[in-house]
């Protein structure tokens, strides 16, 4: 096991825009920690600079406190796991899962042992003298993550190793990779561009946008607290409703409804001045509590989801607002929800499906002025309540 920290880390290519803009992180020992992101957020080469496969233009890179900068792949130790599995075909199982071991002169008995005992911890055993044509997709991913583990590298280096396997297989090996992170505690670096797959498996994440770091913090942190209004928008699913809000004396008015919201939760800008307003969808709830805020909507769309039913309702919203709500937010106006005139959007509520709403019932959702989330409208900045 061995600490990482990225120094100041600057990644540019023929001197365009950095790839990777002034990155600084420290991963704990033993820590399993999520680069999540869009596509070119710069995720994937921060673990090339990880590996060693890239040289920083500028900032360090350290391991277990020594600086490895200049170190090549092969003096790192370190493992990477990746996406597309690159299994040798023509090799059976037990091949290789012990071809990396084969390579660093490591002895044949040591090299059997070891593969024995990842085929036992991955449940391979049975699958030892097959060739990789013969394995499904869930079974190929276990052989490249048994490779990586005989090597018993310092730290693991995954990149998006779950993408090619379908809905339900991810969503099973997710829990497998976290078991096998608990046995072996590992230091692990794990990316992804899906944000469930981010929560549900990382000790803590690293949200990037454009090859800036956004914000770094535990799933649930990052779900609550979100440091700015992108972070906002990429975490959580469904994804966060947005809408500009005024503020004018002690009211707040947003999407067609004016609350007064109370002593501690009013947002933190002058009388007359905007605002960016957030609530989730799960937050807007069919029950009140005695504080709660009570708004009053039409069901325009009725999605069913098994445990729980999405509502989606209109709320007036200009071209104007919308295409602000995506700049703040860097989403696509698509993204933020179908209009359904061009002076209308729809929210969404998540609620139980014991509430038989269909299109075109009216219907009172409750919010508590504690839930909502205000943002600033120039930088997307979060703000403060009180």
């Amino acid at each position: 096991m061995t600490s990482i920290e990225l120094d100041h880390v600057v990644m540019r290519y023929d001197g365009t825009q950095a790839a990777v803009d002034d990155v600084s992180l420290e991963i704990e020992e033993g820590e399993f920690f999520v680069l999540v992101g869009p596509s070119g957020c710069g995720k994937s080469t921060l673990l090339r600079l990880l590996a060693g496969l890239e040289r920083p233009s500028s900032g360090a890179v350290r391991m277990g406190g020594d600086d490895v900068t200049a170190l090549d792949p092969r003096r790192r130790d370190v493992a990477m796991v990746f996406q597309n599995y690159a299994i040798y075909p023509h090799m059976t199982v037990r091949a290789n899962l012990g071809y990396g071991l084969k390579v660093r002169g490591t002895g044949k008995g040591e090299i059997d042992a070891r593969v024995d005992e990842v085929a036992d911890l991955l449940g391979l055993r049975e699958l030892l003298g097959r060739r990789p044509a013969t394995l499904s997709g869930g079974q190929l991913q276990r052989v490249a993550m048994g490779r990586a583990i005989a090597r018993r590298p310092r730290a693991y280096l995954m990149d998006e190793p779950l993408s090619n396997l379908d809905a339900k297989l991810r969503v099973s090996m997710r829990a497998e990779l976290e078991q096998l992170h608990r046995r072996l505690g590992v230091t692990t670096v794990y990316v992804t561009h899906d944000q469930v797959e981010a929560m549900t498996l990382g000790s803590r994440v690293a949200v990037l946008r454009g090859g800036e770091l956004q914000q770094v913090a535990a799933p649930q942190e990052l779900y609550a607290r979100p440091a700015n209004a992108f972070v906002a928008a990429f975490i959580g699913s469904p994804a966060m409703n947005f809408a500009v809000g005024t503020v004018r004396g002690d009211t707040l008015e947003f999407g067609g409804f004016t609350l007064t919201p109370p002593a501690g939760h009013r947002p933190p800008v002058g009388d007359g001045e905007q605002v960016l307003v957030g609530i989730r969808p799960e937050d807007l709830r069919p029950e009140a509590a005695p504080d709660d805020w009570i708004l009053g909507v039409e069901c325009t769309v009725r999605q069913d989801l098994g445990a729980d039913v999405l509502i989606f309702f209109g709320v007036p919203a200009t071209r104007e607002e919308t295409a602000e709500i995506a700049r703040v937010t860097f989403t696509e106006e698509r993204a933020l929800g179908p209009a359904t005139t061009d002076e209308e959007r729809l929210l969404c509520a998540r609620v139980p499906p014991a509430h038989r709403i269909e299109p075109g019932d009216k219907l009172d959702l409750a919010v508590h002025p504690g839930s909502l989330h205000y943002f600033d409208l120039a930088g997307g900045a979060r703000l403060g309540t009180g």
